[in-house]
């Protein structure tokens, strides 16, 4: 038998250790090492303006002149969106074939990003609460709705969309210092049968 050590990067030696079972140990902490941070969370509402602070109510009259509601990319580091969080409120009982708690949408709203292939298409026209289950991957009852979501809305719909259930593992990246952006153009009404609506989007910033 051989006996061997271990060198590590400033050359102190260490026995090796095998288990019971023949494995040879390697690591003999129960975590591993701790290293600098490369990412942070993030959190915003899709707004008129992109800023944080900017409106982020989406219950506009873009029938004739569409309004866009978006979040930019970091000036410094890239952004990864992961998700998206999407509230609709309404003042009576409503079905998932209608906007809100009244008639469907004519031309809706249309979710894209602009990266540098252009203009990428999530879904060019969302009219109906239904529209945004089946963004979202969700299979909800049809009676399903949330009870009393804010002091003026006593009924509403709450959508989650996992961006990375559209073949992107870490989301939409949103590459630092540039215009790219993600965003939700109302192009209709959506104030008509919908009391609230608005958008949160969810991911992170990663530091080279």
């Amino acid at each position: 038998m051989i006996k061997a050590k271990i060198i590590n990067a400033i050359g102190k030696a260490y026995g090796a250790q095998v288990s019971q079972d023949n494995e040879l140990l390697v690591i003999t902490s129960p975590y591993p090492p701790l290293e600098p941070a490369k990412t942070r969370p993030y959190r915003q509402y899709l707004t008129a303006d992109g800023t944080a602070g900017g409106s982020n109510d989406m219950g506009v009259d873009g029938s004739s002149t569409p309004v866009d509601f978006w979040i930019p990319a970091n000036g410094t580091v890239d952004r990864y969106v992961t998700a998206l969080n999407i509230l609709v409120g309404y003042g009576t009982s409503g079905q998932p074939n209608q906007w809100g708690d009244g008639t469907a949408l004519t031309n809706g709203m249309r979710l894209f990003y602009l990266s540098d292939h252009g203009e990428i298409e999530i879904h060019d026209a969302i009219k109906s609460n239904q529209d945004m289950f089946r963004l979202s991957f969700d299979m909800i009852p049809t009676g399903w709705e949330v009870r009393h979501v804010n002091a003026n809305q006593d009924f509403g719909y709450i959508f989650s969309v996992d961006i990375t259930r559209f073949g992107l593992p870490y989301g939409i990246k949103l590459d630092a210092g540039t215009t790219q952006k993600l965003v939700m153009t109302v192009n209709d009404n959506a104030g008509a049968a919908a009391d609230s609506f608005d958008v949160i989007a969810y991911g992170f910033d990663r530091f080279t």
